[in-house]
């Protein structure tokens, strides 16, 4: 039987260092003289009681986790932060039930960026800031999980950044903690810039800081219904700055740091991603051009800004693209699953996987041509061992599983199919916005059944652990001797 006391002692720190965050939420409430500043100030106070209760329990002497040990905490850290980042938002003075709740802390988390909030703008200043921060914690809570867990335990493919993570940890500093801390520390760099540009740029601090902690983490929650339509161009512009960041490869983004800028565009991932959303943006602005009366100027601004959004799986919106037209529309819906690169703070497929994809049906082909010839799929230069290949293809199929399992469960609940394809794949991907009327980027998931909302959280935790972490953890065998 598998020993769970090191898995619940680090879910014990989990709450424990929670508590700051929700007295700091407290503390913004009780200098605007509102009273949503009692629910953080008993949210903190549960959860650092239940944290530390939990640690002290369950404390063994060390911390070492098995490959078991380590699938758990993925999955438990989550689903457990979503749980009390879901808290606050139940006992305010919002209007949400539970599973509300649960579905807007778990698109904090896994930074999708749906909202089932209404009223943004005369939000509470406490729970503003208290979106922001699941989301910025989510994003570097995910950058870790891309560059230390998910390799470790060798999931979908992710084995092939294995060496390099390793690679780049002995450049830094010949040890992985410290590169965990020195990418932490990039990443609040980046986001102080952030927030320090949106100042600049006329944003008042609260849009500022949450604007700043929701585009370097790419998960697209705003203080304003309007989303990234309230901003000027010059503070979108700050944003998809932050947005395309916040999708690079942090530990790249670290020897740029370091004075070589060189590493970024001699890596296939990022050279690829680059061009390809240079592509669909030109394709799509040439369609708006060519087919309806759009300005050349406003139509590739606004495409830019809202391809980079929706790729990056940040989410935010700077207008209504579902009004462009049917072949746009069908684009945002296509590329919905691509997401960013890995080590990035992005949801979706990543382009890497759709780099070996390409490369190995490549060569399967040829092989149908020249049965005796070798194929090799190559990577940055290196060959990929067919396990890495395998578990790519593998982790295709099941996406596409549960996109059609997952979309069959929520159209199931009373939602239209079309609301629930797209509801399932922004889910899966971590995007936020969907396509259609409802949830599109003029909408939210305010009136979806509750049942819909529990399966989309659910979506939302498969999609952010890459499918097979989950799949893993409820599978029976896992939990045999």
């Amino acid at each position: 039987m598998i020993d769970i006391r090191p898995v619940l002692f680090v879910i014990g720190l989990f709450g424990i260092t929670s508590g700051p965050l929700l007295m700091l939420c407290a503390l913004v409430d009780l200098a605007s003289d509102n009273p949503d500043w009692q629910v953080f100030a008993l949210s903190a106070v549960i959860t650092v009681g239940f944290g530390g209760l939990l640690s002290t329990a369950t404390w063994t002497g060390s911390i070492r986790l098995t490959l078991r040990q380590g699938f758990l905490l993925t999955v438990l850290s989550w689903a457990v932060m979503s749980f009390i980042g879901a808290i606050p938002l139940y006992l305010s003075s919002l209007p949400i039930s539970f599973a509300g709740a649960f579905f807007e802390a778990m698109s904090g988390f896994t930074t999708t960026g749906s909202t089932v909030i209404v009223g943004l703008d005369g939000m509470p200043p406490g729970l503003l800031l208290w979106r922001g921060l699941m989301q910025w914690v989510g994003g570097l809570g995910v950058i870790a999980l891309g560059i230390v867990l998910l390799p470790f335990l060798r999931i979908s493919g992710m084995q092939l950044f294995r060496l390099e993570s390793s690679d780049v940890s002995e450049k830094a500093t010949a040890r992985l903690v410290v590169l965990i801390r020195q990418i932490g520390l990039l990443y609040l760099a980046i986001t102080m810039v952030g927030i320090f540009s949106l100042l600049a740029l006329g944003a008042t601090p609260m849009d500022a800081v949450v604007h700043a902690f929701t585009a370097v983490s790419t998960g697209g929650f705003s203080t304003h219904d309007a989303s990234a339509g309230f901003f000027d161009r010059p503070s979108q512009a700050a944003l998809l700055v932050m947005m395309i960041t916040g999708a690079l490869t942090f530990p790249l983004l670290l020897l740029v740091f370091h004075g070589r800028p060189d590493v970024l565009w001699r890596d296939e991932q990022i050279r690829f991603y680059l061009l390809l959303i240079a592509s669909i943006v030109s394709i799509i602005v040439l369609w708006r051009v060519a087919m309806t009366d759009a300005d050349l100027v406003d139509a590739a601004w606004g495409t830019l800004f809202n391809v980079v959004s929706v790729i990056t799986t940040t989410g935010y919106a700077s207008e209504n693209y579902l009004e462009w037209g049917p072949f746009p529309e069908t684009a945002f819906l296509l590329f919905t699953l691509i997401g960013g690169c890995t080590g990035s703070t992005s949801g979706g497929i990543k382009p890497y996987r759709l780099l070996v994809l390409g490369r190995a049906l490549r060569g399967q082909l040829q092989t149908r041509i020249h049965p005796h010839r070798m194929t090799r799929v190559l990577y940055n230069g290196r060959i990929v061992d067919d396990e890495v290949v395998r578990s790519v293809f593998a982790f295709l199929g099941m996406l596409l599983a549960a996109l059609v399992l997952f979309t069959a469960a929520v159209s199931a609940c009373g939602v239209d199919p079309i609301t629930a394809f797209s509801g399932v794949m922004q889910a899966l991907a971590n995007v936020g916005p969907g396509v259609g009327p409802i949830i599109g980027p003029a909408g939210n998931f305010a009136t979806m059944p509750e049942p819909a909302l529990w399966i989309l959280s659910a979506a939302m935790l498969l999609g952010r652990l890459e499918v097979v972490a989950v799949l893993v953890v409820i599978s029976p065998a896992f939990w045999r001797l």
